[in-house]
């Protein structure tokens, strides 16, 4: 099985006359997708490749740094919000039962005016990440009101519960990653890119350099390759709508290989992860309670604790 491909023309970015067939046709095709497999490539979207791009050599800039440079911004820095900011080589581990991932990250959580960038060793850093936070924000809104009405549900049910993204009482997050060359003679046993995990919230927007690596694990329990295709981003479904829709719509584990032996290539990517408000409650919306109702930071906060480890009790770094 392939992960499909639809073409989001119809309502990508600025466009705001769609038909009401070309509604149907498009919420039929991501509700099929969402189903069957868990992640689609949205082809089309407003979003350019130039964009991409630029966020992307902007934030290797910032990788690129001395490590001096960039423990000032570390994830956990921020008492307003803890998940916002740098995190190191193998801090993370998104399976806990392998070592820690082969990746470094910039978690853009925050816009608060008063934070500290890394603007003097990287001018321009927080523009780049906060107009495409921006842009990806627009973007997962109209999603999500594709997603309430192919369930046949209010267009706004999703949509309300993400009215703050983009403040610190909401943890939808940019997350610009770079996987450097892997010198296989120094991996741990077990180690990989990225351990297998699936993602928290609602939804997450996937934009890959040409490196390959990602996998979806299949309905069928075998892992399908998600290269990087010009010109799309990958979307998938997230934990909490699984919650939400009763395992309607499912949230496909997924995760990131290490290179052949001998293979020195680095890897980007930036994930857009599309958390409801932290206040919102997430109830299963058929009514019948396959899943107990939790608040979204609550939740998000417990999921940190197994990435990050739960001796702190917190979105520590």
């Amino acid at each position: 099985m392939n992960i499909p491909i639809v073409n989001f023309e119809d309502y990508m970015l600025g466009e705001t006359n769609i038909s009401a067939e070309n509604l149907q046709e498009l919420c039929a095709s991501l509700k099929t997708a969402f189903i069957e497999v868990g992640f689609v490539y949205l082809k089309n979207t407003g979003i350019t490749q130039q964009e991409v791009d630029e966020v992307m050599n902007i934030s290797k800039e910032f990788f690129y740094l001395p490590e001096e440079k960039k423990l000032p911004f570390s994830r956990g820095s921020y008492n307003n919000n803890p998940n916002h900011g740098w995190v190191s080589l193998e801090r993370e581990r998104l399976n806990p039962a392998r070592p820690g991932d082969l990746k470094e990250a910039f978690n853009t959580s925050s816009l608060h005016p008063d934070i500290k960038w890394p603007s003097e060793d990287v001018p321009g850093f927080r523009d780049k990440q906060v107009s495409f936070f921006m842009r990806c924000k627009e973007l997962s809104l109209r999603v999500l009101r594709l997603m309430g009405l192919s369930l046949g549900l209010d267009v706004d049910i999703f949509v309300s519960a993400h009215k703050q993204i983009g403040t610190d009482e909401n943890g939808s997050t940019l997350r610009t990653l770079y996987y450097p060359p892997v010198d296989s003679g120094h991996v741990k046993e077990g180690q990989l890119r990225c351990g297998e995990h699936s993602d928290y919230g609602s939804i997450t927007f996937v934009f890959q350099s040409p490196e390959g690596g990602l996998q979806v694990l299949s309905r069928s329990g075998q892992y399908i390759s998600a290269p990087f295709i010009a010109g799309t981003v990958l979307l998938n479904v997230a934990d909490l709508m699984q919650r939400w829709t009763s395992d309607v719509f499912i949230s496909a584990i997924h995760r990131v290989l290490l290179p052949s032996p001998g293979d020195s290539t680095t890897r980007q990517s930036l994930a857009y992860f599309v958390q409801p408000d932290d206040e919102a409650l997430i109830t299963c919306c058929d009514g019948l309670n396959k899943y107990p109702p939790v608040k979204s930071g609550y939740y998000l906060t417990e999921r940190f604790k197994e990435s990050y480890g739960r001796k702190s009790g917190s979105m520590e770094s």
